[in-house]
């Protein structure tokens, strides 16, 4: 796909954006320096061009994980010493921090985008009419989800609806209830005119705009301006994704995961990713539409939700096990693995490493190792100080996972595969791997949720088992003589339960912070199960929603601009 410069809206002010694709095709960059908006966008290749180029704002702003995670009920600091604010919701929560800062501008630069894109939707001349519908599908979509992350991190939020190209510096923030109207709106309007599939997989379809919507109305029905409407309506939009055929659950969970599985990534249970391909020309992460001050290709979520053992001489720089990232200081705390059943649970191996296994010949703490030895290990039942003493490797316990024995780290737990990329080298980025966005094991459990708070448990039951039974390892359980299967089914739910197997499902993919404040126990969750943010004992109800960037408060000297209440 062709990329070039284009004018798109920014918050505070109309920048040149090099718009580049999100998807796998790639075409060498047109010279078009005499084209401009007015002559090209009007035909039918540079509408398509300019519609494809949202695709790869989202790039940016799913790297962004400590923002998604940090300061969870299941996921926290890097070190138990750290004292991220993010984390630990202290004084470096304010409008100066910089994650907030990019994910407001990033954001704000999609939504520009899309109504870029359907402006100029418009005036194209050529274009086939059930493309067209289909491209304005796909930017209010984009739009929607936008502005859903928006509300979600910040609250009430300026609406901006049209294509804008010059500054201002007159905005208002919109009430939050009015700007969902507009995302129910879009997303309603998205539903009527997206393709059921596309053969250019990593597009937006009907499934995108259906499996949001269904998030939107849950996560409205919460809200004081919500109703109980809300949740029906929800629990229907789920359903009819589920039972329309067009996606269905992978037969185990592993498959969604593991590299080797035949239809990995693009199979029938993912309906929308974010694109990446073993192609480096391809893989550019831009923001605002531009190159990085310090170039960024490839995918960073293999780097997530690890501790650092290359100082173990046995382990070194493995590629195999993939490097910890150093801007995502997000990994998960000891409650998140006591969420797993793991006698009868398959997620557990297909989520973490229970092992470290030598990469290389060396010595650790005087312990020497040969390739393939195992270095690490941490067993589901805690093992007795004499079994500990018997073996030449490094044990640890469930309730050990805050300590370390080695240079330099305070934890030391089980790593994360879920996101092993095994086509980088050890290094940060260049991951080739997609980022799921919503599949439909999610869709199922949006379902179960929304039908708990609509009153209808039979049916919540009926979409949780169905995940859990996906979950069960196979075969019978020889102390019980029962399937794994029927002892994995419940009988009765709570909304603990749903996020509980929330993290079992969805651990890294979801946007915890988003799963924790919606279901109102992002105090109380976190509180109870993160130690550090325990600790601190700072989380309040002004933390639900973010600061306002304070470079936006400042650019906005045309109007009054309040910042949330307590920063």
């Amino acid at each position: 796909m062709k990329y070039r410069a284009n004018k798109l809206f920014r918050w505070y002010m109309a920048v040149a954006l090099l718009a580049s694709t999100g998807c796998k095709k790639y075409i060498e960059e047109s010279n078009l320096g005499s084209s401009t908006d007015e002559t090209y966008y009007v035909t039918k290749i540079g509408f398509e061009d300019l519609a494809r180029s949202n695709y790869s704002n989202l790039r940016f702003i799913f790297q962004q994980g400590n923002l998604h995670t940090l300061g969870t009920d299941v996921f926290t600091s890097y070190a138990t010493t750290d004292v991220n604010g993010l984390n630990q919701y202290n004084v470096s929560l304010n409008s100066s921090l910089n994650d907030l800062d990019i994910y407001w501008k990033q954001l704000y630069f999609t939504i520009g985008g899309a109504n870029n894109t359907l402006y100029w939707a418009t005036r194209v001349q050529g274009m086939d009419s059930t493309v067209l519908k289909n491209r304005i599908g796909e930017a209010k979509s984009l739009r929607a989800y936008s502005y859903f992350l928006l509300t979600e991190t910040f609250g009430d939020v300026p609406l901006v609806t049209a294509r804008t190209t010059e500054p201002s510096v007159s905005y208002t923030r919109t009430p939050e209830e009015q700007v969902y109207a507009q995302m129910i709106k879009d997303l309603t309007e998205a539903v009527d005119v997206l393709p059921v599939t596309t053969s250019d997989f990593g597009r937006v379809t009907k499934g995108f705009a259906q499996h949001l919507l269904a998030k939107v109305y849950l996560t409205r029905g919460y809200k004081t301006y919500g109703t109980t409407a809300d949740f029906t309506t929800a629990a229907g939009l789920a359903e009819t994704l589920i039972k329309s055929g067009t996606y269905t659950l992978r037969s185990t969970f592993s498959a969604l995961f593991d590299p080797a599985a035949s239809g990995f990534q693009n199979n029938s249970e993912i309906i929308f990713s974010v694109q990446y391909s073993a192609t480096a020309a391809t893989n550019q992460v831009y923001y605002l539409g531009k190159v990085q001050s310090t170039a960024v290709v490839g995918n960073n979520l293999h780097q997530f939700f690890l501790w650092d053992p290359q100082g173990l001489a046995a382990i070194g720089r493995s590629s195999f096990y993939n490097r910890n990232s150093v801007i995502v200081q997000s990994v998960p705390d000891p409650y998140f693995f006591s969420l797993f059943d793991k006698a009868r649970d398959s997620r557990y191996n297909a989520t973490v490493w229970t092992a470290l296994i030598a990469q290389t010949a060396g010595t650790v703490n005087s312990r020497s190792f040969a390739v393939g030895d195992t270095v690490v290990y941490y067993p589901d039942v805690a093992w007795t100080s004499t079994q500990k003493a018997a073996v030449k490797y490094f044990v640890y316990n469930p309730d050990e996972y805050r300590t370390s024995s080695f240079s330099g780290q305070t934890r030391s737990f089980p790593l994360f595969k879920k996101f092993r990329d095994p086509n980088v080298s050890y290094g940060d980025y260049g991951g080739t791997r997609d980022t799921y966005v919503f599949r439909l094991g999610e869709t199922y459990l949006v379902a179960a949720e929304a039908y708990l708070k609509a009153g209808n448990s039979a049916k919540a039951l009926e979409y949780f088992n169905a995940i859990r039974t996906r979950a069960a390892k196979p075969g019978t359980n020889p102390v019980s003589g029962n399937t794994y299967v029927s002892e994995m089914q419940a009988t009765s739910l709570t909304i603990d339960n749903i996020l509980d197997e929330r993290v079992r499902e969805l651990s890294g993919e979801e946007m915890r912070w988003f799963e924790l404040k919606r279901t109102g126990t992002l105090i109380s969750r976190t509180l109870a199960h993160n130690e550090e943010a325990a600790a601190a004992n700072t989380l309040t109800t002004k933390h639900l929603v973010r600061p306002i960037p304070q470079s936006q408060i400042d650019l906005n000297r045309g109007a009054s601009f309040p910042q949330n209440t307590g920063y």
